[in-house]
């Protein structure tokens, strides 16, 4: 993330706003958000319906800032965190000053029904859209022309943009095309703002991330990470120097035989997550971490509002 210190109190060209990115699930949102962030608040992966929450990220330059909500994939619900989820999406887009609809460069040259949907939704609330066209490298060039054509003849964007998030090509033009939109304002963050989440959200979120890319079929969709304890030790001689956290999680789970595949043969698995998250969570951190992790099975925990809300999950607006 660029960062300054220069102050816009007296820069009238100033500008600022919000941005929301919408798209289906893995089009690759979390990706251009942890992108333009600097640094790793949204947990990516291969499997759909990663993000379940809205996610904002602070892009501060000596222009603009802009800030980015990163939202769940949008698709049909078959539970109450799925309408939660869809609700979160379409809270971004109404909160947006600037909506990012993200499709893949490797589509084929055709509006699918959920982007019609999309875009009947902007619409409605009146915002301007830029197509981001992402993933550009790993996709055929030639193939990318007909996907504009396609789009262009749908609706009146304010920019198309292909684009890159995994390698940043073509993020930069995309920031600027946003800043041509969004209105004159103040910085709504601190210059040192970077997210919304707070370490606790961070380090459950990277724990789940390690079971989805540990685990396979339903079970990544059947689990949720609830941080029990986070306990926080600092230098004798400096308040302010962090030197350890320990942190106690549940792994929730809503069958009891996912509870027997997560933890694994003698417990292996359920290692492997817990190691490879504490790697993560003490990058984050800066400082040492201690993680226990243990299984929780809660049956048709997606569809109880308790534990919904418990989780962070608004179950109201579900």
């Amino acid at each position: 993330m660029v960062n300054n210190n220069n102050d816009n109190l007296n820069n009238d060209n100033f500008r600022s706003g919000f941005v929301g990115l919408i798209g289906r699930p893995n089009v690759g949102k979390s990706t251009l958000l942890n992108y333009v962030s600097g640094t790793r608040l949204a947990i990516t992966s291969h499997k759909a319906q990663t993000t379940r929450n809205l996610i904002r990220a602070v892009y501060d330059d000596d222009d603009a800032q802009i800030v980015f909500l990163d939202t769940p994939g949008m698709h049909q619900p078959k539970n109450k965190l799925g309408n939660y989820m869809v609700s979160a999406a379409r809270q971004g887009m109404a909160d947006a000053d600037v909506i990012l609809l993200l499709i893949e460069a490797g589509y084929r040259p055709h509006v699918g029904a959920l982007e019609k949907r999309i875009l009947e939704m902007a619409s409605q609330f009146k915002k301007q859209v830029i197509l981001v066209i992402n993933k550009t490298d790993s996709a055929e060039k030639e193939g990318i022309l007909p996907l504009i054509e396609a789009f262009n003849n749908e609706y009146s964007f304010a920019a198309i943009i292909p684009v890159s998030a995994k390698t940043g090509d073509g993020v930069e033009l995309l920031l600027g095309e946003i800043k041509k939109l969004l209105p004159a304002g103040p910085r709504y963050f601190p210059e040192d703002s970077y997210t919304d989440q707070t370490e606790r959200m961070l380090a459950a979120e990277m724990i789940r991330e390690q079971i989805l890319r540990l685990t396979h079929e339903e079970i990544p969709h059947g689990t949720a990470v609830a941080i029990e304890s986070f306990e926080e030790e600092y230098d004798e001689n400096d308040p302010n120097e962090r030197r350890h956290v320990s942190i106690s999680a549940a792994i929730l789970c809503d069958k009891s035989t996912h509870k027997g595949m997560i933890i694994g043969k003698q417990g292996q698995k359920l290692k492997d997550i817990g190691s490879r998250a504490r790697k993560e969570i003490e990058e984050m951190l800066g400082c040492s971490c201690y993680l226990k992790l243990f299984v929780k099975v809660r049956e048709d925990w997606r569809n109880r509002n308790g534990i919904l809300n418990d989780l962070g999950y608004d179950s109201r607006e579900s």
